[in-house]
């Protein structure tokens, strides 16, 4: 193997643990809550990563299914994946700010990814090139950054996975750097909003019935002493919306 694509083994592999831990777990069990039925169903998955929820989603029983994602590495992964086990997957990458369309898909989704949007400005070009690659009719499913984070509840998240910590000033987006442990442990940064610029950005896309779905967590036994801090304040938050039809207008 050569070096580089051991690299992109090495970043996958890391990038996947936060899929794995009890965070990344409520994650998948509240994105899976917000979906309507896959079967059948083409999905365009943007900021992709590894090509896990794109899997996942094969998994479920959608039809067509398109991983889209910046980092050239993280294609490289998603891609290496696909040859060792295949399952039909489509991986390009693309920047979701200039992402182009690629087609009118069923569901269009995009995990961690809104977060990253610079300014509104940004903000605002991800969510249309989301729906501008969703069918009329069609779902919009996006997972972020808790806005409503309690950030006292944040100081006790190690339990869940990760640790969050402000790194700055709040904004109109509040860096921070989570930091995973393991080993290797290894932090990136992401961004919280304030209350309320997620759904508006949606709508301002002209995406309609936006809906914050209830934090989900899975059914292992832990129970309410274990989950019950994360149920009140999750990191992430989902929302879904809908692609309206064009308005036929009587002749």
């Amino acid at each position: 193997m050569a070096e580089s694509d051991g690299q992109y083994e090495a970043l996958g592999r890391q990038y996947e643990r936060t899929r794995h831990v009890p965070a990344g777990l409520a994650e998948r069990a509240t994105l899976l809550s917000a979906l309507p039925d896959l079967r059948g169903r083409s999905v365009l998955d943007v900021a992709c990563g590894t090509g896990f929820h794109a899997r996942l989603f094969r998994t479920l029983g959608a039809g067509r299914v398109v991983g889209v994602d910046s980092t050239a590495g993280m294609v490289a992964y998603a891609r290496r994946v696909e040859e060792r086990e295949p399952a039909g997957i489509e991986y390009h990458r693309h920047d979701a700010a200039e992402l182009p369309v690629l087609g009118a898909f069923d569901i269009v989704t995009g995990v961690w990814l809104l977060g990253y949007a610079e300014d509104v400005a940004g903000l605002d070009a991800m969510v249309a090139n989301l729906r501008a690659n969703a069918a009329p009719g069609g779902t919009v499913v996006v997972l972020v950054p808790n806005p409503e984070v309690d950030w006292d509840a944040m100081a006790d998240y190690g339990r869940y996975g990760y640790e969050i910590h402000r790194t700055g000033p709040p904004g109109l987006r509040q860096p921070v750097v989570v930091h995973v442990p393991g080993n290797p442990s290894f932090e990136f940064g992401s961004y919280f909003w304030r209350a309320g610029a997620f759904e508006a950005a949606l709508g301002r896309a002209g995406l309609r019935d936006v809906t914050r779905h209830p934090t989900v967590v899975p059914d292992d036994g832990r129970g309410e002493r274990f989950w019950g801090a994360l149920r009140r304040s999750p990191s992430f938050a989902v929302f879904s919306c809908r692609n309206p039809k064009p308005t036929t207008l009587p002749r």
